[in-house]
């Protein structure tokens, strides 16, 4: 529903502007008269209208007056301006472009300008609209809650609501293309991929099978709550990922993987990634002490998880692709942050659907890791008590340790040990340990099984309140957000 103030002085004229608009407009609206400046500005502060059309010359508030007050108004609150003149005026014209009216259209009107005008209007009011509901998906996905909840339930619809993702080249053109005049919210996009959530109005959407030989696309279960946004993303993105298996066996596909459409199948999932948590763990917190021969095998030891249960091996891939994207390349910020090659081969990584298939990807991973191992490696030759020290942390970090004592563990100077540890990891041991902890925190709290003073503690943390505090300022949420967006 759009609603528009209508003010002007002369009864007639409203009535003519009302009939105007009522029966040249296609959608629902609501009109509400003004009979002066001072009522429609009002009506714009109790009943925020997408539109506002006044004239200039009324009686106690005139519409420049008007214009500057609204002009000072908070901006979601501010309606689009449509001025009418009787007074073929430049000042007024000026006053009206510096107060923001989207047009200035003389009398008598010509009811084309005066229709072409407020379409415009409306166009730019619900573009605004969907905006700022964008963003309020992306808020709920991103903390896992809503602060503001107005507007949303204009959107529900009683089918419920739905994501889909896809993935391939210009994904929005093509999506434009599909969901042919539907409504929907682009949450996230980027050159590959674009994931929407859109009101499911009871009719799937239909897709030209010459566009599914192009593209993937991954549809989540249906929900009827926005606080679920964030599991039916998830849903969305395990779906796509089904288009590297075998749809009747589940075994992955050695050559071209298939595109097409994947649907999430709510039926058996899986609940505990604690055996590939720990395989994953092996593998990164080794990867500085392992020789390329060895972080090879760790990594192949890692993709055995896709033996285990074929027919889920889309979730297995989903939660894979996000241990190593969110984890691997911020392990060691020293190597990650500053090598070329790291970097370019992480942004290959990321885009998995680039791939023809999951050995491929695979092979990624596992240059990216014995690489890295290499760089490790030859740093640790020239100072071989670095290669000690990081043994006796990632063995020791959940108790109470300092550098002074790790130094002192394997026989160097304090100072010297201090610069040198910079140079190899890229950060201060403190930062270094700091780090450790924290993504330990993440792993326990994963589980969704330890309350948050627990966690602190297995992780050496002596204070709660300093770990919610290191926690939120390395994360940007609370330790119970973190949980809670991870155990959906």
């Amino acid at each position: 529903m759009i609603t528009i103030v209508l003010a002007d002085d002369e009864k007639l004229i409203r009535a003519g502007l009302k009939k105007i608009l009522t029966d040249s407009l296609d959608i629902p609206i609501e009109i509400i008269e003004a009979k002066n400046g001072e009522e429609a500005l009002e009506l714009c502060r109790d009943r925020n209208p997408e539109i506002l059309i006044t004239d200039i010359r009324m009686p106690v508030m005139d519409g420049v007056e008007l214009m500057k007050n609204i002009s000072v108004m908070e901006e979601k609150q501010k309606p689009a301006i449509i001025v009418l003149s009787g007074y073929d005026d430049f000042s007024y014209a000026k006053a009206a472009i510096q107060s923001g009216a989207l047009s200035y259209i003389l009398k008598p009107v010509d009811k084309k300008e005066l229709i072409t005008a407020v379409n415009s209007a409306i166009m730019d009011s619900l573009k605004e609209e969907k905006e700022k509901n964008e963003q309020k998906f992306r808020q709920i996905i991103e903390k896992g809650r809503l602060d503001d909840v107005s507007g949303l339930p204009e959107i529900t619809i009683k089918n419920g609501l739905r994501c889909i993702v896809i993935y391939g080249k210009n994904p929005i053109q093509a999506l434009e293309t599909v969901m042919q005049g539907r409504t929907y919210y682009v949450v996230e996009q980027t050159k590959s991929y674009v994931l929407i959530v859109y009101p499911f109005d009871g009719n799937e959407v239909s897709y030209d099978p010459s566009y599914l030989d192009t593209y993937i696309v991954g549809i989540s279960g249906p929900a009827d709550d926005y606080s679920m946004l964030r599991t039916m993303r998830r849903q969305a993105r395990t779906a796509a990922m089904q288009s590297f298996f075998n749809a009747e066996t589940g075994e992955i596909y050695e050559k071209q993987r298939k595109g097409g459409l994947y649907y999430w199948e709510n039926d058996q999932h899986i609940n505990d990634f604690t055996t590939l948590d720990e395989t994953y763990e092996k593998m990164i917190s080794h990867c500085d002490l392992a020789s390329p021969d060895e972080t090879q095998k760790d990594v192949e030891n890692l993709f055995d998880c896709f033996k285990n249960n074929a027919k889920l091996n889309s979730e297995t891939l989903c939660y894979l692709y996000r241990k190593i994207t969110s984890n691997m390349f911020s392990r060691y910020p020293g190597y990650t942050d500053s090598d070329m090659y790291l970097h370019i081969k992480s942004i290959m990584i990321e885009n998995i659907f680039e791939y023809a298939n999951l050995p491929e990807w695979q092979s990624s991973v596992l240059d990216y890791a014995v690489y890295l191992a290499a760089l490790l490696k030859q740093d640790t030759k020239e100072s071989p008590y670095i290669t000690e020290a990081l043994a006796f942390i990632k063995t020791h970090f959940k108790k109470n340790i300092n550098m002074a004592m790790v130094a002192n563990q394997v026989s160097v100077n304090y100072t010297w040990f201090s610069e040198k540890f910079k140079e190899h990891t890229g950060v201060n041991f403190n930062e270094y340990l700091k780090r450790l902890r924290i993504e330990e925190a993440k792993k326990l709290l994963e589980k969704g099984c330890y309350k948050v003073y627990e966690v602190a503690e297995r992780c050496g943390f002596s204070d709660v309140k300093y770990f919610m505090k290191i926690f939120r300022e390395e994360t940007g949420m609370s330790p119970t957000e973190w949980s809670n967006k991870h155990i959906s």
